[in-house]
């Protein structure tokens, strides 16, 4: 088994980071006033990711702290992953538009971070 490269973590966590600070910027910033401050919690767990990849020389510990990270999103964001049809067909609103990225974010970065751990590679050696 190969070493987990320490590139590749804070890579995905910066990723990760930057997606869910564009994800709290547009829930707040888009829709049309009065917009509760919770909309902007995504950009707060944004904020955490960058913070942890900065521990790129422990690769597995920014991995935990990042999962962990994914994890709060996940929670906060999994139970609108089904109300994905009527977003889609514009009947949800900007909220579940916002948590329902929150969730595929996060289920995505998890992803990564696995495959990260893994060493890059994309199957058996």
């Amino acid at each position: 088994m190969t070493e987990p490269s320490p590139s590749r973590v804070p890579l995905v966590l910066r990723g990760f980071g930057a997606v869910l600070l564009l994800v709290g910027a547009a829930g707040y910033l888009l829709p049309a006033p009065p917009v509760h401050w919770t909309a902007l919690i995504p950009a707060g767990l944004g904020v955490v990711a960058l913070l942890v990849s900065l521990a790129g020389r422990w690769p597995v510990a920014a991995a935990v702290g990042g999962a962990l990270v994914a994890m709060v999103a996940l929670a906060g964001g999994g139970s609108t992953l089904v109300q994905l049809p009527a977003l889609l067909t514009g009947e949800a609103g900007a909220a579940v538009a916002s948590r329902s990225a929150t969730a595929a974010a996060a289920i995505l970065a998890l992803g990564g971070l696995i495959w990260a751990l893994r060493g890059g590679r994309s199957g058996p050696a």
